[in-house]
């Protein structure tokens, strides 16, 4: 089930990275992107979970929005903070957003040109806190007990195995 779990997730982001990425160019709008999908398809099936053939379930009374946001902070928010903070960390950009909206310098914030040399104590932390949030994704993924992890528990939901129709 975790093997699923985790490919049916690597399929979503997938996705959203091949439909947002031309469109964007911004690693923070690409994981608002896939918030904004897995919270939305929660209550249906996402791509990944209908070709791993899971679905997620909630209690009797349907899955309402704060448990809906709540697995998603948890899910998708957390490690794609962490990829954000990863690449922003190492001083990775891509300026594309920035220059749409009619900045030719993009990275200027109050006259100011952001840069690693300007702030040299600020990459390694945000290149740590990132990977911080890749290994609490991780922990936080690996924590299954039966058809529910951690972030499961937490939101009152569950991952089942949709009987396939033959």
């Amino acid at each position: 089930m975790l093997v699923r779990r985790l490919l049916a997730r690597l399929l979503d982001w997938l996705l959203v990275l091949v439909v947002a990425w031309p469109l964007a160019h911004e690693p923070v709008l690409v994981v608002l992107g896939a918030a904004a999908y897995d919270a939305l398809l929660l209550r249906w099936n996402t791509l990944g979970k209908v070709l791993t053939g899971l679905r997620v379930v909630g209690p009797a009374s349907g899955l309402s929005l704060r448990r809906v946001l709540a697995r998603t902070l948890i899910t998708t928010a957390l490690p794609g903070g962490g990829v954000v903070l990863v690449l922003t960390g190492l001083g990775w950009r891509e300026p594309a957003l920035m220059a749409g909206l009619g900045w030719q310098q993009p990275w200027v914030v109050i006259g100011e040109r952001v840069g690693t040399g300007s702030a040299g104590w600020l990459a390694p932390l945000l290149l740590v806190g990132g990977l911080v949030l890749l290994v609490l994704s991780a922990v936080e993924s690996l924590d299954l007990r039966g058809t529910r992890t951690w972030h499961d528990r937490k939101a009152g939901t569950a991952v089942i195995r949709v009987a396939s129709h033959r």
